[in-house]
């Protein structure tokens, strides 16, 4: 018995049917790329977002801790004029400054301000304290000052500082990279600004 070949394929149907089995190679393996992909992307996007949320805070309280230090040089600034200026800058994030904590106590809002006088200014070397007491600051900067003996004689010196997440994980800045193994929880801001008296 004399088996028959089945006709060869003509040109046109030969390609049409490579490109066929190109194409169902082709979507499997960029599915492929797609699950290999998508936590990086993911996890750079919430990097980038969690970046934003940071510079705006740094900037917030930068500009609070200078504005800060500028009306604490001023003749008769009391530490509730202090306080209540610094706590227009925290608003932005919403932040809270219980400017009535003073010295500052525990869980008393979400800021911690510490105001040094120079040993110039009339008032002796003192430190005052607003705001909550449990967030751990230790003054730093800027130069000459240190952090272990107070600003120089005509200088006022105003260091403020936050958490960069609530237990939460949303304020101020929402702990988004938490799910990834970098969390913000336990992690402070503190920036400090010195001015000279008026």
């Amino acid at each position: 018995m004399i088996r028959k070949r089945p006709p060869a394929l003509t040109r046109a149907q030969s390609k049409r049917f490579a490109g066929s089995c190109v194409h169902t190679q082709r979507s499997g393996s960029v599915l492929l790329e797609f699950i290999l992909a998508f936590p990086i992307i993911l996890m750079l996007s919430l990097a980038i977002i969690e970046f934003g949320f940071y510079v705006i805070l740094q900037q917030s309280i930068t500009a609070a801790a200078i504005e800060g230090s500028r009306k604490a040089a001023q003749v008769g600034a009391t530490t509730g004029d202090i306080g209540n200026l610094i706590q227009e800058y925290m608003a932005i994030n919403s932040l809270t400054l219980d400017v009535s904590a003073s010295p500052a106590a525990p869980n008393q809002g979400d800021v911690f301000v510490a105001i040094q006088f120079g040993s110039g200014t009339g008032i002796g070397t003192l430190t005052s304290t607003i705001g909550n007491s449990s967030i751990p600051c230790s003054p730093v900067g800027p130069e000459p000052y240190d952090g272990s003996s107070p600003p120089p004689r005509s200088e006022m010196k105003v260091t403020v500082c936050v958490n960069l997440t609530d237990t939460n994980g949303t304020a101020p800045i929402p702990d988004l990279l938490s799910y990834f193994g970098f969390s913000l929880s336990g992690k402070q801001l503190e920036i400090s600004a010195m001015t000279e008296l008026e």
